[in-house]
């Protein structure tokens, strides 16, 4: 079973103190450089087109706009150039063009770029006084570009990537999140089908019996000798369900892996209801048991082993053993007294099995008085069969026959067990 973690903890994602709200944080940038603004124009009430009431008015209407700053940062950027032009204010451009970077870069670099191209001929005199000292020229190109527009350019451009690469991991530990999610749903999916799998083989067939054998005691109740075989056939029948359902209980809580080896063949029941080692060349004994059981319920059954028994891979072993389990069961709903063959056949390198049946000597899926089904099907037998002989590395085959009878085949790869 595959565990589910806990959400996993990105930065950034939880914990956020109120200081870095972006709310909070675009109020407190536009309130310090408004401060800065107010001040400036106030200790320079000419700087700027207009009176000096004007001039404060307008330092004091710049920095509103970076309130937008994460929206249209080009727009707010506009807004500070034209102010720097101005001589308004100088104080929003930094955070102006942190915002370009920030905001916009991560989605345009070429928009970024262009408005630092912008920025450069904002900050250029424009006067012959500057560019014929180079000194000056170049500390103002110094103060100007580098410390007010470019610097704050990058930083904003590493936030900016910092911020996506944060959320593309948190995008990919959610992704994870999602698919270990599905992932642990597909095993428990798979783990209820192996145990419906199991419950099926190990019960089906004891049940089938018993209601074979309880369905006839209504036509032999005037012969106690017979009632009484037939009663006690249904006892050990029973004893042998309940021993086989007790170990599956007890091998599922100890753990699939112990559950899947140890359920489908050391485990099997034998006609006492006491379990029977998985022995070397128990195979065809075990079918053996199967088959005297179904005759016992009066099933026709003959069986035939062709080839030399000999010790063949655990897997393989469970494999047919359960082929011929699941054909019996079948031909006892569906063809009750049809004459049943059995043939096990050894070759060099393959197991056969096959199982065949005639057509059945009363209505298939009747009870003897005709009132009703004789045993419920699901139907799903064969689906679970074909896979559990798939997962042994062989193939199966079955459907009915010309003559109205049903056929069940199986080759299995038979390489000898290897010994521990």
């Amino acid at each position: 079973m595959v565990p589910v973690n806990h959400r996993a903890v990105v930065p950034g994602r939880s914990g956020r103190t109120p200081l870095r709200s972006p709310v909070v944080a675009d109020v407190l940038v536009t309130a310090i450089v408004l401060g800065l603004s107010v001040w400036n124009s106030v200790k320079n009430p000419y700087l700027g087109p207009a009176a000096p009431w004007a001039n404060l008015l307008l330092a004091a209407l710049v920095p509103l706009p970076l309130l937008a700053r994460r929206r249209v940062p080009e727009a707010v950027l506009a807004v500070a150039l034209v102010a720097k032009v101005l001589q308004i204010s100088y104080f929003a451009l930094p955070f102006a063009f942190y915002a370009e970077g920030a905001y916009r870069g991560p989605h345009s670099r070429r928009t970024v770029w262009v408005t630092a191209a912008a920025g450069l001929l904002a900050v250029v005199p424009w006067t012959a006084g500057p560019w014929t000292h180079p000194r000056m020229l170049l500390g103002s190109i110094l103060v100007n570009f580098v410390l007010a527009i470019l610097v704050p350019l990058l930083l904003g451009l590493y936030q900016g990537e910092r911020r996506a690469v944060l959320a593309g991991l948190m995008e990919r530990a959610e992704r994870a999140e999602r698919e270990q999610r599905l992932r642990a749903e597909a095993a428990r999916a798979e783990e209820r089908q192996r145990i419906a799998s199991e419950m099926h083989d190990v019960v089906s067939h004891q049940v089938s019996l018993i209601v074979v054998h309880a369905g006839a005691l209504a036509t032999v109740a005037h012969d106690p000798k017979v009632t009484a075989e037939a009663a006690q056939i249904i006892q050990t029948a029973g004893r042998q369900a309940l021993t086989e359902l007790r170990e599956m209980l007890g091998l599922l809580k100890s753990g699939p892996d112990t559950a899947a080896g140890a359920a489908d063949g050391d485990g099997t029941a034998d006609g006492d209801g006491a379990a029977q080692p998985a022995a070397d060349g128990a195979a065809v004994g075990r079918i053996a048991a199967l088959a005297d059981s179904s005759r016992a319920a009066g099933l026709p059954v003959t069986l035939h082993s062709e080839g030399e028994p000999r010790a063949l891979a655990e897997q393989v072993e469970r494999a047919a053993y359960r082929v011929v389990q699941e054909a019996l069961t079948n031909v006892h709903k569906h063809a009750p007294g049809a004459a049943t063959d059995i043939r096990v056949t050894y070759r060099p390198d393959a197991l056969s099995v096959n199982v065949t049946n005639g057509p059945a000597g009363r209505p298939a899926d009747r009870s003897p008085d005709g009132e009703g089904p004789l045993l419920p099907s699901g139907g799903h037998g064969l689906i679970g069969l074909a896979e559990r002989v798939r997962l042994a590395g062989g193939d199966l085959d079955a459907g009915p026959r010309d003559d109205g009878g049903f056929h069940v085949s199986a080759t299995l790869p038979a390489p000898p067990r290897t010994a521990d």
